[in-house]
């Protein structure tokens, strides 16, 4: 069960129990136009006696320009990662989860992604696509379990609190029992998101004490280039607003999160 309190605490897949401020809270788990003028000179240079002359002949103008429909900037795709790799490191992550029964609390997993560092300027759009995220263990009676992965937009680049951010986007995404994967979402019906802010990417993990449900989100160790969110309000973590992986001393927890999209 990766185990040994009774109480509802923030684990990792280790057995040794995180000793800080929250006591509760362990570690074991184109188109173109051209001049196109075929006009040419007769071939004859002779006057009709047949002596040289000169060649009286109409001027030849230039073609009209061609008018059409104005050339778009090509649509670019872009994804959002702050990942330095995308390999599953077994029993790295973390939950809130219930120490006896080993069942994973309510969890939301956060990366916050400035427009800018990813080169959208402030007038310039970036239309979420595809969302994709790794998934350390998901284990749950029924064969799959429902979590929902969200967008939001926010001003500013550091999360501390939900009440900065606007949701955009939300959708429901049944994950199968699976060790060491990469769940990829297409997203339906996305809107396009001003490159001044910062989109945020949240997965959000149901309570599955009920259930029988077990989640932890994808990681590994191998470097990243901002940190992560972790929310886990139930009783025993009591993390009622976003904080900081790294704040709770789960600093190696370098959870794989990406956003794909186009950018005009």
């Amino acid at each position: 069960m990766r185990r040994t309190s009774t109480t509802t605490a923030l684990s990792r897949g280790t057995l040794a129990w995180l000793a800080a401020a929250l006591a509760a809270c362990a570690s074991a788990g184109g188109g173109g136009g051209g001049d196109d003028d075929d006009d040419q000179p007769d071939a004859s240079g002779q006057t009709p006696d047949g002596q040289p002359g000169d060649i009286d002949a109409p001027p030849i103008d230039a073609a009209p320009p061609i008018d059409g429909p104005p050339i778009d900037a090509a649509v670019q795709p872009v994804t959002l990662t702050q990942s330095t790799a995308t390999t599953i490191t077994a029993a790295n992550s973390v939950a809130c989860a219930n120490g006896t029964t080993g069942y994973t609390t309510e969890n939301s997993y956060y990366r916050v992604f400035p427009l800018s560092a990813a080169g959208i300027s402030g007038t310039s759009t970036f239309t979420p696509t595809s969302v994709a995220f790794g998934v350390e263990e998901s284990s749950a009676t029924a064969g799959s379990h429902t979590i929902q992965v969200r967008l939001h937009s926010m001003t500013g680049t550091t999360l501390t609190n939900t009440n900065q951010l606007t949701l955009v986007h939300g959708q429901n995404h049944a994950v199968p029992n699976t060790t060491g994967t990469i769940q990829t979402v297409t997203l339906t019906g996305a809107p396009a998101v001003s490159g001044a802010l910062s989109l945020v990417f949240e997965v959000f993990v149901p309570d599955g004490t009920a259930a029988g449900n077990v989640f932890y989100i994808g990681s590994n160790t191998a470097g990243q280039s901002a940190p992560g969110y972790i929310r886990a309000p139930s009783t025993g973590c009591d993390i009622t607003q976003p904080v900081t992986l790294d704040s709770l001393g789960f600093a190696t927890v370098h959870m794989v999160m990406s956003v794909t999209g186009t950018t005009p």
